[in-house]
């Protein structure tokens, strides 16, 4: 993952981080990662900043960067992972079409093995399984740990 990206802040302990996506306009970008019920299990999400303050996790920027802001964000995952090496991140896209995306990311970056990620993917009935490229996933689980726990 040796790709641009920009900058970022680390807030609230870790769990939100900021970024500013440079192109035709600045936007403020956010990640979160959101506790859920399960222990260790965090829910990625990344949102544009409006200017009333409010955070659109729909709006679809066309702001020309979406590969630095793709890289920025692997960044904070990755930085994330390091500080809660115990840690499994949830997140899928809001559309077919962006899931589709994070499934070719998470595909090159196997491929290229740099991280020491795990990968899984879990599919339309639910079922989790690691990460494979010819499948078709509605969402993906990514952790330092090689094994997932029992759920």
């Amino acid at each position: 993952m040796q790709h641009p990206f920009y900058e970022f802040s680390i807030l609230d302990n870790a769990h939100r981080f900021e970024f500013e996506s440079i192109g035709p306009r600045k936007i403020r970008k956010l990640v979160y990662f959101d506790k859920t019920d399960i222990p260790n299990f965090y829910n990625l999400s990344l949102g544009d900043q409006l200017s009333n303050g409010k955070v659109s996790f729909i709006t679809v920027s066309n702001n020309n960067d979406r590969d630095k802001v793709i890289a920025t964000t692997i960044q904070i995952l990755l930085h994330f992972l390091a500080i809660y090496p115990d840690a499994y991140v949830l997140f899928s896209g809001n559309t077919a079409e962006r899931t589709r995306l994070y499934k070719i990311i998470i595909a090159r970056e196997l491929a290229t093995n740099q991280t020491n990620l795990s990968f899984w993917g879990m599919d339309e009935e639910g079922n989790i399984q690691p990460f494979d490229k010819n499948k078709s996933y509605i969402g993906f689980i990514l952790s330092f740990n090689k094994k997932l726990p029992n759920l």
